[in-house]
């Protein structure tokens, strides 16, 4: 589900590879959010580029990622 967030609301920006294994991504990423509910008790909010980018102005859409990134409170990388 997508919604709007004002800046310091998402609680993490999620990077990867789009080449790394998506069983591997997502079972790290499932790791990961568990690891988040456990200590929050809520669901994480997430930025997730696939689904906030305008995949088809990609180019475009990136100008705007030092913005994404300072508007997250952390960073999650799934790599490898």
């Amino acid at each position: 589900l997508a919604r709007p967030a004002r800046l310091g609301d998402v609680d993490a920006f999620i990077s990867h590879s789009w080449r790394d294994n998506e069983g591997s991504k997502w079972a790290a990423l499932q790791a990961w959010g568990n690891a988040f509910r456990r200590h929050y008790r809520r669901e994480p909010r997430v930025w997730i580029d696939k689904f906030c980018i305008d995949q088809s102005r990609v180019h475009e859409s990136f100008a705007c990622l030092p913005l994404f990134l300072a508007g997250c409170r952390s960073m999650v990388i799934l790599a490898g």
